[in-house]
């Protein structure tokens, strides 16, 4: 090979890698989503949604970025207008050009708080957030005052609840703070504090969740403080906001992360070695579950509604999207998928209104709770009832409490049941007692005539 044949070549390779740097740069000077930890919105993992992709879908309306270009939610966007009118017209003094430049100036912290890159231009991003944000405070206020005069949603029994249902999906969610500002602007005079604005809102938001979901734990001064990442966390920090006593620490070593523990048995399998179910007096708290005495299971009512399913997924992928936040409601799904296995589970909870199944036609409403989770992983940290199944487990691995709870159960559970046995004993030892004296004669006789 010539001298001059082997420069061309070399050039030929610096070309080469020139290009590629160039194209790689250009990635990087491109828009990238900001680091998890400041996101808050997600898309969720298909991991999550295979069980059930409408969970995960809205039916009625679209909030952000990511079902914008749904084309069955288009009819919501003239409502969406109708209802950023009416919002300005409640004052009279808020201008649309100032909502505009408020959100103009968090554009950039609105944007990092969706984990994926949104492709928008600055000024359709900032539209969006104004009219979807405007829609959703519209919206709060007419739930609250049952507004219907010409109005397609609450003209109808079914809207309302179904946008509620939407507004909680993971992947349509608002930044808290796109809600926080335009609910300032638009409420705030001279006499007001931020302190009581954010007061004033959080009651506003509890109206439809506490109507629409009877699981909804609200209480003014520990919501009142809280700051949210949007409505979705507005809602589970409501549930969490008093968790038990014996709640696990957030921040776990690194060493117990994937920490596992043994699940325990089933609601019929339990009942088998002696532990009782019982609803917590008092209700509270769903996630409040308690074992005393060495054998009972003291669990607060939870209500099944129409819309519990979606909810519960869409909290559970956002415990496990968002690293800042623990997995207290994974906790209580894991601990209903081992407790509930068939529908006999389900019906003895029932029975025992532990569970509680409103607004529906359909018998088997409560089975998703058996499937809330994929493959029932038990390796995520800081699981709630460790103590609770080590307690539990226990119990079922004495196999002389085991055998006595059985008898107790299948045969002196009812008086009715209790005499039936004693009959049965006393019936089977008067049995052999005859059978014995007549072999004793037999064989006496036997032996006389010998």
């Amino acid at each position: 090979m010539t001298d001059s044949n082997r420069s061309n070549q070399d050039s030929t390779q610096i070309m080469d890698v020139e290009g590629i740097a160039s194209s790689i740069q250009g990635k990087l000077d491109q828009y990238l989503p900001p680091p998890i930890s400041q996101c808050s919105i997600f898309k969720v993992p298909n991991m999550l949604r295979r069980d059930n992709e409408k969970a995960f879908t809205p039916e009625v309306v679209s909030i952000g970025p990511f079902h914008c270009n749904n084309m069955q939610l288009r009819e919501m966007e003239n409502n969406k207008l109708q209802y950023l009118k009416c919002l300005l017209n409640r004052t009279g003094t808020t201008e649309l050009k100032s909502l505009v430049e408020a959100i103009d100036r968090i554009e950039q912290d609105c944007r990092d708080c969706y984990a994926e890159v949104v492709d928008l231009r600055r000024d359709k991003f900032i539209e969006m957030m104004v009219i979807d944000g405007c829609f959703i405070l519209e919206f709060l206020y007419r739930y609250q005052e049952k507004r219907c005069v010409d109005d397609p949603v609450f003209n109808t029994s079914w809207m309302p609840r179904k946008i509620v249902a939407d507004l909680l999906l993971l992947e349509n969610q608002l930044p808290w703070c796109v809600l926080v500002c335009l609910f300032n602007l638009i409420t705030t005079n001279d006499s007001t504090t931020t302190e009581y604005q954010n007061s004033l809102l959080n009651d506003l938001v509890a109206i439809p969740f506490s109507t629409e979901y009877r699981i909804f734990y609200y209480s003014q001064h520990r919501n009142r403080l809280g700051t949210h990442k949007h409505l979705l966390d507005c809602f589970r920090n409501s549930l969490v906001g008093s968790p038990p006593k014996n709640r696990p620490d957030q921040s776990p070593p690194a060493s117990s992360v994937h920490r596992k523990w043994i699940p325990i048995k089933s609601v019929t399998e339990l009942l088998d070695s002696g532990v009782g179910f019982f609803p917590a007096p008092g209700g509270g708290n769903f996630l409040d579950v308690k074992f005393e005495e060495g054998r009972k299971m003291k669990m607060p009512a939870i209500v099944i509604e129409e819309n519990t399913e979606s909810l519960f997924r869409n909290l559970i992928a956002f415990e496990h999207c968002d690293p800042s936040k623990g997995y207290e409601i994974t906790s209580y799904a894991s601990l209903l998928n081992c407790l509930i296995k068939s529908p006999a589970d389900t019906l003895y909870l029932k029975t025992k209104d532990i569970l509680q199944i409103i607004r529906s036609s359909n018998k088997d409403r409560a089975s998703f709770l058996k499937r809330l989770l994929y493959n029932n992983d038990t390796s995520f940290h800081g699981f709630l009832y460790s103590d609770l199944c080590q307690d539990v487990n226990k119990i079922c691995f004495d196999r002389k409490r085991v055998w006595l709870a059985r008898l107790k159960r299948y045969y002196f559970n009812e008086p009715k049941e209790f005499v039936n046995f004693v009959y049965g004993v006393v019936l089977s030892l008067y049995l052999s007692l005859v059978q014995t004296v007549f072999a004793i004669l037999s064989y006496e006789a036997s032996k006389s005539a010998k």
